[in-house]
């Protein structure tokens, strides 16, 4: 399943989620494989569990609230350019 594909999923599961954009990179381990990272925009708080079930209940790393969004914009937006795929996804 595609990153797209999950948040096509967390859109139409949650009535809190508007917007949600995503970078999938490569692991620096291991080139081959890729992680993921996304900041979700909501009209209110979500907990843990309520992403993980609107994602499709996989596997959900690092979760937090964003405090500094100049930081986490730099750090989620650091590759694009390079070998990334990358979208910005509204609720329709």
């Amino acid at each position: 399943m595609t990153v797209r594909n999950w948040i096509t999923k967390l859109l139409k599961r949650s009535n809190k989620v508007e917007q949600a954009f995503y970078v999938s990179e490569r692991d620096k381990g291991d080139y081959s494989n890729l992680h993921v990272h996304m900041l979700i925009d909501t009209n209110t708080d979500m907990t843990y569990k309520e992403v993980k079930y609107g994602l499709g209940n996989i596997s959900v790393g690092d979760y937090q609230p964003v405090y500094d969004s100049e930081q986490v914009c730099k750090y989620v937006s650091k590759h694009i350019g390079k070998d990334v795929d990358y979208d910005i996804v509204f609720k329709s």
